[in-house]
């Protein structure tokens, strides 16, 4: 086990086994957990393209993983926990995605979910989909032949992202006890099809990465250096996952879960907007209104009742 990464110095993106690395300078656009969601899909595009307007080129989107898998209720029997009704549009949001990846190879990047990770090798999830379940159902709706497409973009995600100036990017929490940066890079994801979700859970990588809701300050700290870059400090993890109802969460100093899509009313949507060659030392440098952004402005201005609220904060640790 390698405890410390080599130095990479970049210019460009950089995919090293399973760990992706965006160099820093420019802008990135992050956002997590879009489960089958086309309308916020096309929101995020929309604003990274506005802010590769208003940057130039070098400006990345990244989304956390959890692209596939959304709701089948009717509006009349939409959930109040799942936020705003929208209809399950899989196969569209993940053929816009491999498309706009065609077109913009190194500034279009996903990690993989435990939701894609389902279709390589991961337990199949039952959100929604109980018999058969959602990877199954699926797989019987694009027929076999998109499904071994699908298959193929999937086993190629990187599972984790270091971005920048000391920024991590998973798509859970990073509870990992003991891995180093090369059993991030050399993880497989094949062989685990028939585990629960319990036993996942200890799965060292993919069960830390995919599965946890929650991680100490102490197991973080340590990720965060096993996951280093030459002599820049990874100060920050960032990552979704679980839904944040009022927007984002911030977990002492060092987490930010953040919730873009799933499981949230529109007004309380957020996506985050980095500055890559900023160096973030705490999650408190990402601020509401500047690196932390609503999906949809005009309904979150709404929401606003005074102009020193901050809608979306739920900050705790």
């Amino acid at each position: 086990m390698s405890s410390t990464p080599p130095s990479i110095s970049l210019v460009e993106p950089k995919q090293v086994g399973k760990v992706l690395h965006l160099p820093a300078q420019g802008r990135a656009i992050v956002c997590t957990d879009l489960h089958g969601n086309l309308p916020d899909f096309t929101a995020v595009v929309e604003a990274w393209r506005a802010a590769r307007e208003e940057s130039g080129d070098a400006v990345f989107l990244l989304f956390t993983g959890d692209l596939v898998h959304g709701p089948v209720y009717s509006p009349r029997n939409w959930p109040e926990h799942l936020g705003s009704f929208y209809r399950d549009q899989t196969e569209e949001v993940i053929d816009t995605f491999m498309s706009l990846k065609e077109e913009f190879p190194q500034r279009v990047f996903t990690l993989i979910g435990n939701h894609e990770h389902s279709h390589i090798g991961g337990p199949f999830t039952r959100k929604f989909h109980k018999d058969p379940s959602e990877t199954e159902f699926l797989e019987a709706t694009v027929g076999p032949e998109k499904t071994e497409v699908y298959k193929a973009m999937f086993r190629t995600l990187p599972i984790a992202a270091v971005l920048g100036r000391g920024i991590v990017a998973t798509h859970g929490a990073p509870r990992v006890l003991e891995a180093g940066y090369d059993d991030v890079v050399n993880v497989e994801y094949a062989g685990h099809e028939d585990k629960t979700v319990r036993e996942m859970l200890a799965v060292p990588v993919l069960g830390e990465l995919f599965w946890a809701r929650n991680s100490g300050p102490l197991a973080v700290r340590r990720f965060l250096q096993r996951m280093q870059i030459g002599e820049q400090r990874n100060h920050i993890v960032i990552y979704g996952h679980d839904p944040v109802r009022k927007g984002y969460l911030r977990e002492g100093a060092e987490q930010l879960c953040f919730s873009t899509s799933f499981g949230l009313k529109n007004e309380k949507k957020v996506y985050l907007d980095l500055d890559l060659s900023r160096e973030y030392r705490t999650v408190r440098s990402l601020r509401y209104g500047a690196d932390i952004l609503p999906l949809y402005p005009e309904l979150a201005a709404k929401k606003r009742r005074r102009p020193s609220s901050l809608s979306g904060v739920a900050d705790k640790g």
